[in-house]
């Protein structure tokens, strides 16, 4: 060995200075190449942070008229772009058989007082048998009546509970498979079911709680939920344990609930005005023929008095039937929709005028959850209007937000009102772009987002260049404020104004 090494000495010595002097340079080129590395300065800026929306433009006075009652349509004195004053009268239908009703209510009310003036001059037999078959025949029309009225009211009720049925996936459900509500729900009580799938030795079952607990085979074919009527089915028999649904009785979200609600209402308020009328005929009845049996006596007089004043009741319900068929602006404003014509059927509770206030306009938008926390009350607002142009700014403010939520589409929103100029451009309907300042902040340190790395002690750091040849860094631990617009994030510590630091590193 030792001759080798004298035998090749010089050899070895200008080999080991070739590889010292390659392995220099490579380790040069590697440090001095910095194209993959790309860098920002820290600097002063005015952020901003906006949130932007679509929304629509609203009128303040935005209201939907109809007639609370059916029928043809006789009249209709006014067209889209009219202004009227309230009490003006839009619309109004043929009321000819109310009108008669009216005239019938001002006989009873005169029949009422004539007989108070029989009070006072006494009954005779025949008068008291007329009475008692008066009274008779006004306790039967008041059990018709009642049971006529309940049966209404409960078909009525039985369809809002009924209103498109359906079992709404949770959040968190995954794979495709769906559940179908079918049946018709015969229980009074609201409320819900909450279905869980649960996976046993014998396959999936599903279990239900809420109104009812109770569970069953996870079947394509309709299983029943619950023992009121309901049935549930699957799409497949193999269901994931971690899906959920919910059925809602009534379902609000149904497209036919507000109108079913509607009619249960209107119901209700039927029931009560026909028992109200049945009850006041058998009280008035029965008030006669105790006069015609009793003596004239001051309370005798009282008990006429007060059919009088039944009768002026009836008279009372039978004008509002007649002014139920008739359309009366409530406030001042623009006619921007006529859906009746003159001789057509009008349904009841079904828009038929919409009455505006184009003079005095207001945006309104859906802001999701994950950016209503930021939005308040009086922060400023750019607003641009497709129809106008995108070049045109208009400035507003945030003039309100609901504190109750609007699901759409399955997203939770929260609606916001947006102040909006009074122009004659902007109208009624028009779609809105909004972009709310909901933080600003003048001459602070600021960096771009992607500078900022997350550590696993959640901890933020800044890699600071330290070699701006070399493009070696170090870390620093910073503190940050406001993330803003542009994708810049405000330092509020850890760095200082003209340091260089790195944005990206390409690997």
């Amino acid at each position: 060995m030792k001759a080798f090494f004298s035998k090749h000495k010089k050899k070895l010595i200008w080999l080991g200075i070739i590889v010292v002097v390659v392995g220099f340079f490579v380790i040069r080129s590697r440090k001095t190449d910095t194209s993959g590395t790309q860098t920002d300065t820290v600097k002063k800026q005015d952020l901003k942070q906006t949130v932007l929306a679509t929304g629509q433009v609203t009128s303040e006075t935005d209201l939907s008229l109809s007639f609370k009652t059916s029928g043809v349509v006789g009249r209709v004195p006014v067209k889209v772009g009219d202004k009227v004053k309230a009490g003006s009268i839009l619309a109004s239908l043929q009321a000819n058989d109310v009108a008669a009703q009216v005239t019938q209510a001002r006989g009873a009310l005169a029949q009422a007082q004539a007989n108070y003036q029989k009070v006072l001059n006494g009954a005779s037999n025949e008068d008291v048998a007329v009475a008692q078959v008066t009274l008779d025949n006004a306790k039967t029309n008041l059990v018709t009546t009642t049971q006529q009225q309940q049966v209404a009211v409960d078909n009525a009720y039985k369809a809002l509970m009924n209103s498109g049925l359906a079992a709404i996936p949770g959040t968190g459900n995954t794979g495709s498979v769906t559940a179908t509500i079918t049946g018709t729900y015969t229980g009074k009580d609201q409320g819900l079911y909450k279905v869980n799938i649960i996976a046993t030795g014998d396959g999936f079952k599903y279990q239900y709680s809420g109104l009812e607990t109770g569970g069953g085979n996870v079947d394509v074919t309709p299983q029943p939920l619950g023992t009121k009527g309901l049935y549930i089915q699957f799409s497949s028999t193999s269901v994931p344990t971690n899906n959920t649904w919910t059925v809602s009785l009534p379902n609000t979200q149904a497209t036919a609930y507000v109108t079913n609600y509607n009619a249960y209402q209107a119901a209700l308020q039927a029931q009560s005005v026909a028992i109200s009328q049945a009850q006041a005929s058998v009280d008035a009845a029965q008030a006669a023929l105790d006069l015609k049996r009793a003596k004239a006596r001051p309370a005798d007089l009282d008990a006429a008095q007060a059919a009088i004043l039944t009768a002026q009741g009836q008279v009372q319900a039978a004008q509002a039937s007649l002014d139920n068929t008739v359309i009366v602006a409530p406030s001042d404003g623009t006619v921007t929709s006529v859906d009746v014509k003159v001789g057509e059927l009008a349904t009841a509770l079904k828009e038929a005028i919409i009455l505006q206030d184009v003079s005095n306009l207001h945006v309104e938008a859906n802001i999701s959850e994950a950016n209503i926390a930021s939005v308040k009350v009086g922060q400023q607002v750019d607003t641009t209007f497709d129809a106008l142009g995108l070049d045109r700014k208009f400035s507003g403010k945030v003039e309100a937000v609901d504190p109750a939520s609007t699901v759409v589409s399955g997203v939770v929103n929260y609606k916001v009102t947006v102040q909006v100029d009074k122009l004659d451009e902007i109208k009624p309907g028009m779609t809105a772009n909004l972009t709310i300042l909901t933080g600003e902040k003048k001459g602070v340190l600021a960096v771009p987002t992607r500078a900022v790395l997350s550590k696993a002690d959640n901890s933020k750091v800044v890699r600071v260049v330290t070699d701006p040849k070399t493009k070696a860094y170090k870390e620093v631990v910073v503190t940050t404020g406001m993330e803003a617009d542009g994708g810049l994030v405000e330092v509020l510590s850890g760095l200082n104004e003209g340091e260089e630091v790195v944005t990206f590193i390409k690997q």
